[in-house]
């Protein structure tokens, strides 16, 4: 019904009112008679409605009297409370006694105003009283006497019994429940009443138009909306079906207003006055006028939050989450912004912004733009810092912190807070009221944003220190085929590996007889550089030739290096494999296939592939396959079988800002961009959480939130950076000067 009379019918009012039964409402019933309770409570203590002037009268009984008058230190009434200290003299008891000289009073007592004074004084009781024979003798001939005159004697005298009798002292407090009476009550006869002049708040059950009081109701409302709105604001986000999504934030900020805008009109209209004074001042400013209560603070408070509303812009505030601090010097070597929350701010510089502007450095251009913020300080403390508190990743929630980020939505552009100004304007009427933003524009050092707003994530999705994987989605095995002859080199000897070579020379080996339809063989050579000489470490055979009846002669040119030699050993009694020829060089090879020969009625031939980038395609692929052993007696040619690559398909899709790691190396990084289509991505923070800075060609890449595997092909770690140009310096001064050698400008 719209007029409630009971507790239940006011909850189901509540429940109506948020739209039930057309909407479920998202309550407890416990959380629901909480806010019944709460509404109730407040109502009772606060509101003037919900509290009666009362003159409560008691008897004096002989247990009272017996607490009262006790004496010493044992007897009924007496309490005893010890203090104990122990010091180097041993232990030390100090006993304090103290009497139980109270009333309990009932519960719902809010405050007592004053005991009536017992009238026993020769002033003003018995028939032989002052007042008793003023009366008698002046009053009885009204002509007798003036009025004024009656009334400043009565006055005269109300003065001197309260000299000589003055108002009992009390002391009371809600919590306790107790009235305590510090009086002489050796004085006190038993079965006397006394009048206690006390405010008491109204039972709902016995007065039920407090169900129906406008202030109740719409509180309590206001209260469950609140809590409903807390409720659903875990599931931020959710999407419903028909692309409907929960607007938990949205309930919840509607009834908070609606509590404040309650409260702000009880303060002003319905406040119950303080029930008792405690203590004493002494007033150095002048009585009369208020420095600032808490009234005029909401109205200044409020009228902000109105112009911040209405000529403000709404931004976003990303806070900070330490995710790695130092423990020497508590530096934050990791953070991440992974949060956010509209707030409106106003913008102070209003003719650009501020700060240095865009200055060309040696470096390259930097970006030194500056704005200044306002934002309402009661805004961020009830609407964001509710939900910050119960990170454990931010360490100060109850205001903005320097370093916390905020997006500025005009200029699509992130800022970071260099300083937040929390005294200005100064203590208007006693008080601050917002909170200043001094922010310069944010320079991206690897942090982890993810805030699930594109416009915002987007600024760093390709900025920082950039690697990229080409990864392989499909891997294929390579295949190749043997050439088996006769008269053959069979195995080549590295007499002397030489000195001083700066690359790799070339091999040249003698001509088969040509009268004989021979085969030339080829080989190559590869260095290696011990104790700052390089030498020749071996040399691999390409092709063995065939139709040599001799040993052909081996010699080494160019490479810049001097004595090497070499002899060679032939087959001229049956055939061998001389040579491989790759038919399909395979996709996604990173690291060196085995090779295996089978077949063809021979024995001992040995293979070692080689691998390289497909400078069409961009992935590893076998290039060639060297021959280390012909072997003998083959009279047909072999089988050859290379091993498979590390992955033959790569599957799932890496997540925006996940953790990936190689399977092989252990290196983790962070994906930034990731393209199925030509198998690219792009990760940051390449060696987080291990002591490697780089990939493996050829090991799987495993994201460690989605599961996705691919196998790399090509790690290019040459990391580009948005704010440092230092690189393309290098570069270009490459041009212009020498710096391979050790004096670019020449000797003297």
């Amino acid at each position: 019904m719209a007029k409630p009379q009971s507790r239940g019918q006011l909850i189901n009012f509540g429940l109506r009112k948020l739209g039930y039964p057309v909407l479920e409402i998202n309550l407890d019933t416990d959380q629901i008679h909480d806010a019944l309770d709460d509404t109730l409570q407040l109502y009772q203590e606060r509101h003037y409605n919900g509290i009666e002037r009362m003159y409560l009268k008691y008897k004096i009984t002989q247990e009272d009297l017996d607490r009262g008058r006790a004496k010493g230190t044992d007897g009924v009434g007496i309490v005893t409370t010890s203090g104990i200290s122990t010091n180097s003299a041993g232990t030390v008891t100090s006993n304090f006694y103290e009497s139980s000289n109270f009333l309990a009073i009932p519960e719902h007592v809010l405050g007592v105003n004053k005991i009536f004074k017992f009238d026993t004084s020769s002033i003003s009781g018995g028939m032989f009283s002052i007042k008793y024979q003023l009366f008698l003798n002046d009053l009885y001939y009204f002509n007798s006497v003036e009025l004024l005159q009656y009334a400043m004697t009565k006055t005269y005298l109300e003065d001197i019994d309260f000299l000589l009798t003055t108002d009992k002292q009390i002391r009371f407090n809600q919590r306790q429940d107790r009235l305590y009476l510090d009086i002489d009550w050796g004085s006190q006869s038993l079965d006397t009443f006394i009048v206690i002049d006390c405010f008491r708040a109204l039972d709902p059950e016995e007065y039920r138009q407090v169900y129906n009081d406008p202030f109740v109701k719409r509180y309590f409302v206001a209260l469950m909306k609140k809590q409903w709105g807390m409720n659903l604001i875990k599931f931020r986000g959710t999407k419903l079906p028909g692309g409907i999504e929960l607007n938990g934030r949205e309930i919840y900020d509607d009834g908070v207003r609606e509590i404040e805008e309650l409260r702000s009109r009880m303060m002003q209209d319905y406040e119950t006055p303080p029930l008792d004074f405690i203590g004493w001042c002494i007033m150095a400013l002048n009585p009369h006028f208020l420095q600032g209560s808490r009234g005029e603070q909401r109205l200044v408070q409020s009228l902000i939050n109105e112009h911040l509303k209405i000529y403000g812009v709404e931004v976003t505030f990303i806070p900070r989450k330490f995710v790695n601090q130092s423990t020497i010097i508590e530096e934050v070597t990791a953070s991440k912004f992974d949060d956010n929350f509209l707030i409106e701010a106003y913008v102070e510089n209003y003719d650009g912004y501020a700060g240095a502007g865009d200055v060309l450095t040696k470096f390259g251009m930097s970006l030194r733009d500056e704005v200044t913020l306002t934002i309402s300080k009661e805004r961020f403390e009830e609407f964001i810092s509710p939900f910050m508190e119960a990170d454990d990743d931010i360490e100060l929630s109850s205001r903005p912190r320097e370093g916390d980020l905020v997006f500025f939505p005009l200029g699509q552009r992130l800022f970071e807070i260099k300083f937040v100004e929390h005294e200005e304007p100064f203590y208007q009427l006693g008080s601050n009221y917002v909170y200043k933003l001094k922010c310069e524009l944010f320079e991206y050092e690897d942090e982890v944003i993810d805030t699930d707003i594109a416009a915002i994530d987007s600024q760093v999705d390709d900025v920082g220190y950039i690697a990229e994987l080409q990864l392989v989605g499909v891997g294929r095995t390579a295949t190749a085929q043997a050439v088996i002859n006769t008269g053959h080199i069979s195995e080549i000897f590295l007499n002397n590996d030489g000195s001083g070579f700066s690359s790799a020379p070339l091999v040249s080996i003698s001509t088969s007889p040509s009268g004989l339809g021979g085969s030339n063989a080829t080989a190559v050579a590869f260095t290696t550089s011990r104790a700052n000489i390089t030498s020749v470490e071996k040399i691999l055979i390409t092709n063995a030739g065939f139709g040599y009846t001799e040993a052909p002669i081996i010699t080494f040119t160019g490479g810049g290096g001097t004595g090497a030699a070499a002899t060679c050993s032939i087959n001229t009694t049956s055939k061998g494999v001389i040579k491989f020829v790759v038919t399909d060089g395979g996709i996604g090879f990173g690291t060196v296939p085995t090779i295996t020969i089978s077949g063809g009625g021979g024995t001992g031939a040995v293979g070692l592939a080689s691998i390289g980038i497909n400078n069409t395609q961009g992935f590893n692929e076998v290039k060639n396959i060297f021959v280390t052993n012909t072997g003998s007696s083959y009279t047909s040619e072999p089988t050859v079988t290379i091993s498979d690559p590390e992955t033959l398909s790569g599957v799932g899709t890496y997540f925006f800002n996940e953790v990936v790691q190689g399977m092989r190396s252990g290196t983790q990084a962070r994906v930034k961009n990731w393209d199925y289509d030509t198998k690219i991505l792009k990760v940051s923070n390449v060696g987080i959480g291990t002591t490697t800075t780089g990939f493996f060609a050829g090991e799987d890449v495993k994201g460690l939130e989605s599961g996705a595997v691919f196998s790399v092909s090509v790690f290019d770690d040459d990391t580009t950076d948005k704010y440092n140009e230092g690189d393309i310096f290098e570069s270009e001064a490459d041009l212009l000067i020498d710096f391979s050698e050790s004096n670019p400008f020449g000797s003297f």
